[in-house]
């Protein structure tokens, strides 16, 4: 890994991005809950193209409110997840009903399967430990099993834009795709390339989908701004971002799916 400056390193041969931020449990940022929910449909049904989720145990790491588990659930499916943040697991108790374990993944772990589909929405970017998590959900997986791994990734509009930046000391970009400063900041930033030779390298799955999702989405996006910048900069940023998004369909994807299947 090489150094590109006091947090961040990246891998001059496959890309492969880390950083030294120390990532904990989150609780997110407001604005997001109509974009989360129309990419849970959109990931459930990339699934279900691969075989019925009728019956099917899912295991979610980092369910946050429920939103994907209570979709998952609609089509079917039995649930389960393991969230750090406490409120997070009492909320989706609650409200929904569901088993959701409180604590870190793979270490506090309970229950520990097998499950037919393993998912990550926005989380294993968060993971200091990637490989070791690869090895702990190829242990977990039933045979045939499946592993959802969605991310952003560093070949994306916005990363590339936000590096260029930073290049000639803008960094506020960076530091915000990474969330520096946050409970939760980033750990990792993958792309397709790199992300499978991770997997590869650590366990016996095999990639058999990869597909894009929307970043963005207009309604909700001002809340999304404003919890993280105010004023001018963050009218400027909403007007820039909103326009950005009519392009988004035609440009590198910055939110990638990627899912591993067990063998039989």
């Amino acid at each position: 890994m090489k150094k590109t400056g006091d947090w961040l390193s990246r891998c001059p041969d496959c890309g492969f991005w880390a950083s030294t931020l120390s990532s904990g449990g989150g609780t997110g940022i407001g604005g997001l809950e109509e974009l989360r929910r129309r990419n849970n449909e959109a990931i459930l049904d990339r699934l279900e193209q691969h075989g019925s989720l009728r019956g099917k145990r899912i295991l979610e790491v980092g369910s946050a409110w429920g939103w994907f588990l209570e979709a998952a659930a609609q089509r079917g499916a039995s649930v389960h997840a393991i969230e750090p943040e406490e409120a997070n697991v009492a909320l989706s108790r609650q409200r929904l009903g569901f088993e959701i374990e409180h604590g870190f993944f793979p270490q506090d772990l309970v229950d520990r399967g097998p499950y037919d589909v393993v998912v990550f929405n926005d989380v294993f970017e968060h993971i200091p430990e990637p490989s070791k998590v690869i090895r702990a959900v190829a242990e977990l997986l039933a045979p045939n099993g499946m592993a959802v791994i969605n991310i952003p990734t560093s070949s994306g509009i916005f990363f590339r834009m936000a590096s260029v930046l930073d290049r000639v000391g803008i960094s506020g970009p960076i530091e915000r795709l990474w969330l520096k400063g946050f409970s939760s900041p980033h750990a990792s930033f993958f792309n397709e390339n790199n992300l499978n030779k991770c997997v590869q390298r650590n366990s016996n799955l095999k990639n058999i989908d990869w597909f894009p999702l929307v970043p963005i989405s207009r309604e909700g996006l001002h809340q999304r701004i404003k919890a993280t910048h105010g004023g001018v900069v963050s009218a400027g940023l909403f007007a820039g971002i909103w326009l950005l998004s009519f392009a988004l369909p035609w440009l590198p994807a910055d939110n990638q799916v990627a899912i591993f299947q067990a063998p039989a």
